[in-house]
């Protein structure tokens, strides 16, 4: 059978993100989840325990993704979580990781409902889910516009967002009840290890600039500065952030509730509005912002491949943008919102979905290194191999862990629409997987950068 000739999907891309544009994505990408959804069921379960929990929380994605880090130093690729399980394992692994990387696209519609709830609060004649799909929409059609110019808007807003969080620790540190905090697991130390493995979703997010690899200027350098770099800026935050949300009302009126019930008692009414519009609002939509950036690479790899039509995967040559896949994935974003799902099934789908894919990641970073040591070894962050394996071992198991716990929580929507779309994946695969297995796939470049 002839080799089929596979599309350059890359060939439009533009080299321009820098490394500030790579920690705006990286940062956008945990902010919006962990301090906007995830504050209240932190409080929830572990009380005055709250700020540890996202420390320990922190400290074990820290250590998984320093395989990943390495990973997409020695081989910066574009949709990396195609194209590491892809090239390292099989191209059906890749397929599936991309599958469900796909799927995690939902995360629009749970960033855009937070948002919009948090508005609602402030304005409760705003609608919560047209507001949801009108903020989807504005930053679609920002992102078609070109990726440059989306994370410049993204560095504008992480400013914007920085001074209004730092405005409620500030006001909120002031009037902290210091002793909640003498008990720091009221509910048992086993209820503070869930709460740090179920927060793990929320600092997870700093993996996606593996998916911008080949839009970087300096990938090598940049991916695991921005990676690890988001990751520890963004937690500090959370910390300074989670002890007024706990310490000032006490845990008994905080747990389970959004922020804006302590932020309405220690701002003043202009400082409220700028807490809700400038902080959680702008979290939420430079959330939808980056992951609209990053999501459509892992699929834009996978019709390089063949595993798509060549036509899906077609680059705009002005804003050097994947508009169809842009829609597509805008479309799979907002399906959520116009169902009627609650912001729980959501949130159930996107972390079960994505937590796999990262372990197949992690484990793929060890492939790298004994099948191409000399991309490994000649790459700008690299582990020696203990450390390297340790904190593999240490990262699976974590990971591991989470989805047990999270797919205790899952709704019966949310299952439902799991299992549909593994059929629906599953039907691709048997359609497509053997003009992909007849395609040739290309070997690693010499240059230090796998493709």
């Amino acid at each position: 059978m002839a080799t089929e000739q596979l599309p350059d999907v890359e060939a439009n891309l533009k080299r321009s993100i820098t490394l500030p544009q790579a920690m705006g994505v990286s940062f956008h990408q945990i902010v919006g989840g962990g301090v906007i959804a995830l504050m209240g069921t932190a409080i929830a379960l572990t009380g005055g325990g709250a700020p540890l929990a996202f420390v320990i929380a922190a400290a074990a994605v820290v250590v998984y993704s320093l395989p990943l880090a390495a990973l997409g130093s020695a081989m910066p690729v574009t949709g990396g979580r195609y194209t590491y399980a892809a090239r390292l394992f099989s191209p059906t692994w890749g397929f599936a990781t991309m599958w469900f990387s796909v799927l995690v696209t939902v995360q629009l519609s749970l960033m855009a409902l937070a948002g919009a709830q948090y508005v609602h609060a402030l304005a409760p004649a705003i609608p919560v889910r047209p507001l949801a799909l009108l903020v989807m929409t504005v930053f679609f059609l920002t992102n078609l516009a070109g990726s440059t110019f989306s994370n410049r808007i993204g560095i504008v807003l992480g400013v914007i967002m920085l001074v209004a969080f730092l405005l409620y620790a500030g006001v909120g540190l002031r009037q902290v009840q210091w002793e909640t905090f003498t008990d720091l697991a009221p509910h048992g130390t086993g209820n503070l290890l869930t709460a740090a493995a179920l927060l793990t979703f929320a600092v997870t997010g700093s993996s996606a600039v593996a998916e911008i690899g080949r839009e970087m200027k300096q990938p090598g350098r940049d991916i695991p500065v921005s990676m690890i770099g988001g990751i520890v800026i963004a937690v500090a935050l959370y910390v300074l952030m989670a002890i007024p949300s706990v310490g000032v009302l006490g845990a008994e009126q905080t747990a389970g509730k959004p922020m804006t019930l302590v932020a309405d008692n220690i701002l003043s009414p202009a400082g409220f509005a700028f807490f809700v519009l400038g902080g959680a609002m702008v979290s939420v939509i430079g959330h939808i912002n980056s992951l609209l950036l990053t999501a459509t690479k892992p699929v834009l790899a996978a019709v390089g491949d063949g595993w798509f039509p060549a036509r899906l995967g077609a680059v705009n040559k002005r804003f050097g943008t994947p508009h169809w896949l842009l829609l597509l994935l805008y479309v799979i974003g907002v399906t959520p919102v116009l169902a009627g799902f609650s912001v729980a099934a959501i949130a159930g789908m996107a972390s079960v979905a994505l937590t796999p894919v990262i372990a197949i990641m992690i484990i793929a970073s060890c492939r790298l290194r004994a099948r191409y040591p000399h991309h490994y070894a000649d790459a700008p962050f690299r582990m020696r191999r203990g450390i390297h394996l340790t904190t593999v071992v240490i990262g699976v198991a974590v990971l591991a862990v989470q989805d047990y716990l999270l797919i205790g929580k899952l709704t019966i929507e949310a299952n439902l629409a799991l299992l549909l779309w593994t059929i629906v994946g599953f039907t691709v695969w048997v359609l497509r997987h053997r003009r992909v297995a007849a395609a040739s796939t290309p070997a690693p470049a010499a240059s230090g950068s796998p493709a």
